[in-house]
């Protein structure tokens, strides 16, 4: 019989914690549906899961679309999306988990399986309606985004391609999957910023948007100077929300936010 290792898992912010049982994690399951691009999920299915702070249906919030066969669930408050559950339809009960939100997982040398193929599954997805723009300069190129319900979307006219994007692997930026483009704040209209909840933590200079319907981390806020500079002349865009955009194609930079001071710790 395999021996199981036990794990411990939180959202960011701290107000929901689990554990589980299972043979030790050297690999994980991505996806490659609408909603798991969007957060680059890395699941487990755990043998044993248990909650240790909070409550799976009370503190976090719960997500479906589609067939409804799985319910996403993240938290209300920092945005980290946690867990799914399976519904009846498929099984029922059974719990997969986000190896992102899990201590002491060695993430380099983690084996990342094949996609499975839930693109395939269900409707094919719609994109929200792009969001109008008074004008573009000639030649720029208009990239439109969006979360995943469509609550919260934006057009962001862009003078050049998008070629590269930012990987941090800092608590917060690692746990939501994000990868980063900084443009000009300017150059970006959104629409529904109302359905947006933003986090922030440590030195609170950074505040974090993600969609209070379905999870998806959209963009960072900036405040404060950087080298002369208003911080808030940027914002940060999350590619995985874009729609026209083959990530595959992307140069990643890597950035070694969980360095940064104050090191993160799990909060009590």
């Amino acid at each position: 019989m395999t021996d199981l290792v036990e794990y411990q898992g939180n959202c960011h912010c701290g107000a929901f914690k689990f554990s589980f049982k299972a043979p030790k994690v050297t690999e994980a399951g991505p996806c490659d549906c609408s909603i798991c691009a969007r957060n680059d999920y890395l699941w487990t299915k755990p043998t044993e899961f248990k909650v240790t702070k909070g409550d799976e249906n009370a503190t976090l919030t719960q997500y479906n679309f589609g067939s409804g066969n799985f319910t996403h669930k993240f938290c209300p408050t920092c945005g980290t999306s946690v867990m799914c559950r399976a519904g009846p339809a498929i099984g029922g009960g059974f719990v997969i988990v986000n190896l992102r939100c899990v201590q002491g997982i060695d993430f380099a040398s983690l084996k990342i399986k094949d996609h499975f193929k839930g693109s395939a599954h269900g409707k094919p997805y719609q994109a929200a309606e792009p969001v109008a723009v008074e004008s573009a300069p000639e030649g720029a190129t208009l990239y439109h985004g969006n979360c995943h319900c469509g609550a919260i979307a934006f057009t962001l006219v862009s003078k050049e391609k998008i070629t590269e994007a930012t990987e941090c692997n800092c608590s917060i930026c690692w746990r939501d999957g994000s990868l980063w483009t900084y443009p000009l704040t300017k150059d970006i209209t959104f629409r529904g910023l109302e359905s947006a909840t933003e986090y922030t933590f440590a030195l609170k200079v950074t505040y974090h948007g993600f969609c209070k319907i379905c999870g998806v981390s959209m963009f960072e806020r900036f405040t404060g100077q950087e080298d002369g500079k208003e911080r808030s002349d940027w914002t940060a865009l999350n590619v995985r929300t874009f729609n026209e955009l083959n990530l595959k194609e992307l140069k990643l930079e890597q950035s070694d936010g969980l360095s940064d001071l104050p090191l993160y710790k799990v909060p009590e």
